[in-house]
């Protein structure tokens, strides 16, 4: 999907959030926003707001020297998350329907997206979603797809939330008959998107049919080749988060979004609302 100004605004903010996490002097941290915006000034609304992020990004990376500026915030998000986990498998293990519940806390935790906002209330949002009906919901055509399933793609999004992602992968696991899982991360730091480093301690080596993969830089071609050679290769494709709404959603590919409606844009082309679960084979 194309960008909009309302894009632009967010993705300043979100340059505006991690310079100020970084200890580097005020005057640096006003030079490197001063790129920031001469480069949101003048790029080409065409591209997607992730690909966008990804130019902003890079320019906070080459200025500053830091890899990876939130790598401290994608830490706390794992351990926020982790504190909840067991209440979570109790909630599946207990569920009348334990990959509709399964699905939900996942998508419970896209609200950890350092790209939109810093301030969030997990559990809160978890008791919430778990009440809610999706918006747009193809729950039961997902269902069907994964029971014909062989080879399972699941396309990562935010650290944090990977947490309740695992526990999907669990459940999905427990479920159906997968041979292989591919579990998609981003193979450079991007804002507070997963990468294998920040999934290093979260168990995932202990899920016997998974296979971890990475994707490069999405402001490469090669991402998009690399994607869809995955995408391709697979029986049903599962894209978490609404980044992934919004980059692959035009490319007309038949997968699976689950995320959380975060902003203006995306409610008006959903008709839709804040906070609203999507679980969608747009």
């Amino acid at each position: 999907m194309n960008s909009f100004s309302l894009c632009i605004e967010c993705i300043t903010d979100a340059a505006k959030r991690t310079l100020n996490l970084l200890e580097l002097r005020l005057e640096k941290k006003q030079s490197v926003m001063e790129k920031v915006v001469h480069y949101l000034r003048e790029v080409n609304l065409k591209l997607t707001p992730m690909e966008i992020s990804f130019g902003m990004n890079e320019i906070i990376q080459q200025e500053t020297g830091i890899n990876d500026p939130l790598s401290k915030v994608k830490e706390e998000s794992n351990v926020n998350a982790l504190k909840l986990v067991d209440n979570a498998n109790q909630i599946i293990e207990n569920s009348e329907d334990p990959l509709f519940d399964a699905i939900k806390i996942s998508i419970s935790g896209n609200i950890i997206d350092y790209g939109m906002k810093s301030d969030y209330d997990l559990s809160a949002t978890l008791k919430e979603v778990l009440k809610k009906e999706p918006f747009i919901n193809d729950y039961q055509l997902l269902r069907e797809n994964l029971s014909k399933s062989k080879k399972l793609v699941f396309l990562a999004d935010n650290a944090g939330e990977i947490v309740f992602d695992k526990l999907l992968i669990e459940t999905i696991n427990s479920l159906f008959e997968i041979d292989k899982i591919i579990l998609v991360v981003k193979k450079y730091p991007f804002m507070n998107d997963v990468t294998l480093e920040d999934i290093h301690n979260l168990g995932f080596n202990n899920i016997p049919n998974l296979e971890l993969a990475e994707v490069e830089n999405l402001t490469t071609e090669n991402y998009f080749n690399k994607l869809e050679i995955f995408i391709d290769s697979a029986d049903l494709v599962i894209a978490k988060g609404q980044g992934n709404f919004e980059v692959l959603r035009d490319r007309k590919l038949d997968l699976f979004f689950l995320f959380l409606v975060k902003c203006k844009v995306i409610e008006e082309l959903l008709k839709s609302e804040e906070g609203n679960i999507i679980i969608s084979n747009l």
